[in-house]
């Protein structure tokens, strides 16, 4: 593997040298046209509390404006990861409902649990989002995307510890303008945006956006029985004449987003609210069986639960295919762990819609005002909730190991204040400010395992609060040379508290072989998890030419503790602490031959300590099976990243990324976690590379030809902590290609494009339980699809 990626490696670095030497002619051009080259590629950033060019920001940044989410065809927060190196946002697997598994350098999460704090903070106009859970939101009229890699834990704070995914909306400016889209493709795609920038007064303007988006499942839902007569499993009587159940992957998506923004002549003052609704009913991850055997679950036959045919690999579907037998529907024979001794379930008597939904809404506030000269006050308040559901089935078979329906909701209230100001004739940038975070989290639902006698009903509720203090200082040594120091306290309390009683409302009894006699004294009990921690920024940055930023740093970010969500008995109701990062970092900012060639880079070194990782394995415990997050270990990441853009001529530009990660436990501080010392940890691709190149060719008359196309690789990785091929994603590259004719005057456009060129398939995500429940599912990426967009301006 090292070898082939060697020589991707050379050739990136071929083509980087081929098109910097036919830049190098370039160099000739008046100062004026190099100006304006760099000013039209120039992206300014917030990252430092302060308006910065990206060129000049000390961080590993990859910043795209929202006319580069367009190019690429990007249109939500999922499709982010692909271009920026070691960086993984991915939808989760159908277990975790409709959220985002969101991975910078190998730190993040994947568990939507409200018990469980993201490792990437995903922010909205600076307002934190504290879950995973409906995260993977649409980027609909951005003004501007900046994901930030490394610990941003003095900057971004509360649950930044491998980085940040900062959304920006365009701001309501009173210039005008708008414009209407609509796009149809594959699988009856049927996409429609729009979005409208006026003002109201001279002093006061708006800007509202809608967007609607739909399109049929690309996995079918195959009815077992009507594909397979004969074999002993009745059809369902509910698939058409293909046999055909229903599908997983659609999409059913319509938000809408207000701006208002008062801005008055000659005040000190500026004031931006912000109103957003959201209501995504689209269908759960596709997920396909990739193993089965578990003869304990076998179909129902009445009146004889030892008989009944297993569940084992008859139920995996053709190599390749985007099929699955899943029912989303209870009924089955089991023999249970306890003697041996055999329950049937009656079929029909509990069954999930697959849907992964999520209706959510937010309201926010900024307000920016000038004290005096160069001293600002900042105000970022927000609120925000999000309900849904999602329909549960491991098992991909008409059979049912283990059937879920959740309902989430998340509600939260969060509050920053900052004051920023230049002291000493221009020689200090600093800011000093704080944070409230309270958020109240509530998940219910049912809960079906047969083989355990699980059949139970949740009502949990999750408060949390976090109350942080920070500061961060740039001082300019000489024009050249610049200190940076930063500091946050952060302090955090969570409780969790645990309701499980039987379908009819009663509490477990506790008898022996009676429903949910695991899980008695659970209900009515709570956990608390309370904690406080220092994060600290320490670098510098000096700039010898022209054009060519050098930095160094030290810096930190930590991931909340918490309290396990899912226990099966009482003495399971424990709390972790949180991970701490602490990254060494080092990199260049350069841009070369009159702002025809930039090109950054970075070196990292990531000492990461009490990794949160699951135990499976409670041997104090009166249930020794569990799922028990902890505390595992630590670790080193050696790793490295490059980014480059180049315009070798007019109109013809080429952007590339490349990351490395080196991931090695130095530790097993909690063996029960089962992981050793030669596993990494999930989400580790070694290698990540991306590129693009477009041409805008100018038609006579004026219009527009731009052909683009986009590729993208990703080296194999591990989905689990706990490492072996069942949960081993392999690697996989995609190939997009978009073509746009812009009339002369630029008012309309009509785009064609296609996704995944040459249909690779590939797996997201793997759900994999090899041990308890004798399965693995796996989540297909999307297939070949194409699109066409019809826009216009005004």
């Amino acid at each position: 593997m090292l070898k082939s990626m060697t020589g991707i490696n050379v050739t990136f670095a071929g083509a980087s040298m081929l098109a910097l030497c036919a830049a190098l002619p370039a160099h000739a051009q008046d100062a004026d046209a190099s100006a304006e080259r760099q000013a039209n590629n120039t992206i300014v950033v917030t990252a430092q509390f302060r308006e910065q060019n990206v060129q000049d920001t000390p961080i590993a940044i990859t910043a795209m404006t929202g006319e580069m989410l367009e190019s690429r065809g990007q249109t939500n927060v999922a499709d982010l990861g692909d271009f920026a190196p070691n960086v993984a946002l991915e939808p989760a697997t159908g277990l975790q409902g409709n959220s985002i598994a969101a991975f910078i350098r190998g730190v993040g999460q994947s568990d939507a649990s409200f018990a469980l704090e993201p490792g990437v903070g995903i922010y909205i106009d600076d307002i934190y989002y504290g879950t995973t859970f409906g995260a993977v939101m649409d980027l609909t009229d951005l003004e501007r995307v900046e994901v930030l890699r490394g610990p941003q834990g003095t900057l971004a704070g509360k649950n930044s510890v491998g980085g940040a995914v900062k959304l920006y909306t365009s701001k309501p400016d009173g210039t005008g303008g708008g414009f209407v889209e609509a796009t149809y493709g594959s699988y009856d795609r049927l996409d429609l945006r729009a979005s409208a920038n006026f003002a109201l007064t001279e002093e006061l303007f708006a800007r509202v956006s809608v967007v609607s988006k739909s399109s049929d499942g690309y996995m079918k839902r195959l009815d077992y029985g009507c594909v397979n007569p004969g074999e002993g499993i009745p059809a369902t009587g509910d698939s058409d004449a293909d046999c055909v159940l229903g599908t997983e992957g659609g999409r059913d998506l319509q938000a809408v987003r207000l701006a208002l923004r008062y801005a008055p002549i000659d005040a000190p003052f500026e004031v931006t609210l912000r109103a957003d609704y959201a209501n995504d009913k689209s269908e759960i991850a596709p997920a396909k069986l990739l193993y089965a055997d578990n003869p304990n679950v076998r179909s129902y036959v009445e009146g004889d639960a030892s008989a009944g045919i297993p569940f084992d690999e008859r139920f995996i579907t053709a190599p390749d295919s985007y099929t699955t037998y899943a029912t989303y529907s209870n009924g089955g024979n089991y023999t249970t762990p306890f003697a041996g001794l055999t329950t049937q379930v009656q079929p029909g008597t509990f069954s999930v819609d697959p849907q992964g939904s999520v209706e959510s809404w937010g309201v926010s506030g900024h307000v920016d005002i000038d004290l005096a000269d160069n001293l600002v006050l900042t105000s970022i308040t927000g609120y925000r909730k999000a309900e849904g559901t999602s329909g549960i089935d491991v098992d991909g078979s008409p059979l049912a190991i283990l059937l879920q329906q959740f309902n989430y909701s998340h509600e939260q209230f969060t509050q920053e204040l900052r004051l920023s100001g230049q002291f000493a004739d221009g020689m200090v940038d600093a800011t000093v400010g704080g944070f409230y975070y309270d958020a109240n989290d509530i998940l219910t639902g049912r809960n079906q395992i047969g083989t355990l006698l699980f059949d139970f009903l949740s009502d949990d509720l999750v408060t949390n609060r976090s109350v942080s203090a920070f500061g961060h200082v740039e001082v300019h040594v000489t024009d050249a040379i610049n200190l940076i120091g930063g500091l946050r306290y952060t302090d955090d309390k969570k409780v969790y508290n645990y309701t499980r009683v039987n379908v009819d409302g009663s509490e477990p009894s506790g008898a022996f072989f009676t429903p949910n006699f695991l899980l008695a004294g659970l209900n009515g009990e709570s956990g608390t998890f309370k904690g406080d921690n220092v994060d600290y920024r320490i670098g510098f940055n000096v700039t010898p030419i022209d054009d060519l930023m050098l930095y160094a740093q030290v810096s930190t970010g930590f991931k909340g503790g918490g309290i396990n969500p899912r226990p099966s008995a009482p003495d399971q109701v424990l709390s972790f602490g949180p991970e701490k990062l602490t990254t060494y970092e080092a990199g260049f900012k350069s841009q070369l031959v009159d702002g025809r060639v930039r090109l950054n880079g970075a070196v990292f070194l990531n000492e990461y300590t009490d990794i949160q990782l699951v135990r499976y394995q409670c041997p104090d415990s009166v249930v020794n099976s569990c799922s028990v997050p902890s505390n595992a270990g630590d670790a080193e990441v050696l790793g490295f990243e490059l980014e480059t853009f180049l315009e070798p001529v007019d109109n013809f530009t080429i952007d590339g990324s490349l990351g490395y990660l080196d991931f090695d436990y130095t530790e097993i501080k909690n063996p029960a976690t089962l992981v050793t010392l030669d596993m990494i940890a999930p989400f580790i691709s070694k290698w990540q590379l991306s590129a693009g190149a477009q041409y805008r060719v100018e038609l006579p008359g004026g219009a527009l030809l731009t052909p683009r196309v986009d590729w993208s690789y990703r080296s194999d990785f591990f989905y689990n902590s706990i490492n072996n091929d069942f949960n081993l994603i392999d690697g996989y590259s995609l190939v997009n290609g978009r073509i746009t004719f812009e009339s002369a005057d630029g008012n309309w456009s009509l785009s064609g494009a296609v996704s995944n060129i040459f249909d690779k398939f590939y797996y997201t995500g793997k759900s994999e339980n090899v041990g308890s429940f004798g399965v693995v599912t796996g989540n297909p990426g999307r297939p070949r699809e194409w699109s066409v967009t019809l826009r216009r301006n005004f």
